[in-house]
């Protein structure tokens, strides 16, 4: 089987977790298929299309053709950045441009990923090549061009009203959380397509560390981003109201905005580390030194890696009940709490302090087991069984049909 990924940026190019989870996905299933992706390079149009080979997988690195490249790290204004993913709407020059790669390349399916850069347009150049289209949902980009839809919901209606138009080619669309995928079909994309949420695979061994499950300070971490909408203000602040005895040593791992000025508040408090950003292996010894994790985010996540990653450790995770963070979390009554309260996160606290040894005992043994969900074995699992049901025909002869009803 020959498949065709479209992604925005492909390694070495990687600005976040969407581009990390496509690479997984390309190389898990480069051990059974050809694959090859499609993305953006940094070049201009006169240099043409780069081919390379990456780990079993061909990558084609196409001119980006707008005002900038994504990949540049160079910070935009917000007119430069909603300017250029309108013209996402519609480009009928990389649409044509997909076209003929895509006929040169004669995959049997399609799976699409982020498409900034591309424009959801290619959906339709795509399909009139006759092979089915599977998209993967990683973010909102699809319901708005500037930031969070729920920040811009009339921006996020209109957007999402040409998008929707485009969707109606995709044979199967896959959340990588049930609220992700949820979000963009109650907006009216992918009318005609099967439903199927994916989660990421999350790399990494599975290995209980060692914890001093009789200690009753607590060591607690946080590891990601430092901004309002990550919760780690209500984090520090709950954990700065408890005693000593209960709360020996908050790790805060990341960058940010509110970086330095959260240190600063704490830095009466010895308890507080602030260690910036670190290599992964480094955060994952520290994910694992440590008795519990928060993921405390305001906003709507997509997905919940950093809780998979500390699972790995054997760490057990407590996070806010938003977006798609309860898909990811074990025991979700229990190690949920609402978003945005320091309360809720102070009672946390006190209530895993509380537990003896043999809970959490368990409770690590319960993480450990779960995680095993969300390897690239699982992954491949659920991928091969999508794309045999897609190419088998029946969802494949429903959206064909559906789409010449509608064009």
């Amino acid at each position: 089987m020959k498949i065709v990924i479209v992604n925005s940026l492909y390694t070495p190019h990687i600005i976040g977790g969407a581009e990390i989870s496509t690479q997984i996905l390309a190389e898990t299933l480069a051990s059974v298929a050809d694959v090859h992706v499609l993305t953006l390079g940094g070049h201009g149009r006169a240099e043409g299309i780069r081919e390379e080979r990456i780990n079993g997988v061909t990558v084609h690195r196409m001119p980006h053709g707008y005002l900038y490249w994504i990949g540049d790290a160079k910070r935009r204004g917000v007119l430069m950045r909603t300017a250029r993913r309108l013209t996402d709407l519609y480009n009928p020059r990389m649409n044509e441009a997909v076209r003929e790669r895509l006929a040169a390349i004669k995959p049997d399916l399609i799976h699409t990923q982020n498409l900034s850069g591309f424009g959801a347009g290619i959906w339709t150049a795509a399909a009139g090549l006759d092979v089915p289209i599977v998209h993967t949902l990683r973010d909102y980009s699809l319901l708005s061009p500037v930031s969070s839809p729920i920040k811009n919901p009339l921006l996020s209606r209109l957007y999402a009203m040409t998008t929707s138009g485009y969707s109606r080619h995709v044979s199967a669309v896959v959340g990588i959380s049930s609220h992700i995928l949820k979000r963009h079909t109650d907006a009216g994309l992918f009318p005609a397509a099967a439903r199927k949420v994916i989660p990421n695979a999350v790399e990494g061994g599975i290995a209980a560390s060692d914890k001093e499950f009789d200690r009753r300070p607590l060591r607690i971490g946080y590891f990601g981003r430092i901004e309002p909408e990550k919760g780690v203000r209500e984090l520090i602040e709950a954990a700065m109201s408890l005693p000593t005895d209960v709360v020996e040593r908050v790790v805060v791992c990341g960058e940010g905005s509110l970086r330095a000025k959260l240190a600063d508040s704490c830095r009466e408090d010895a308890r507080f580390v602030f260690p910036g950003k670190v290599k992964p292996a480094e955060a994952r010894r520290m994910m694992g030194e440590a008795d519990v994790n928060f993921v405390p985010s305001v906003w709507e996540e997509p997905f919940g890696r950093v809780i998979i990653e500390s699972y790995q450790v054997g760490t057990p995770v407590y996070a806010t009940d938003v977006g798609g963070i309860p898909d990811a979390v074990y025991d979700p009554e229990e190690f949920l709490f609402p978003p945005g309260s320091a309360a809720a996160i102070r009672a946390k606290i006190l209530s895993f302090h509380s537990l003896p040894a043999a809970d959490k005992r368990r409770i690590q043994a319960a993480c450990l087991k779960h995680c095993r969900g969300f390897t690239q074995a699982a992954l491949l699992d659920r991928h091969l069984e999508l794309y045999d049901q897609t190419l088998a025909g029946g969802e494949y002869t429903a959206v064909r049909t559906a789409v010449g009803q509608v064009h």
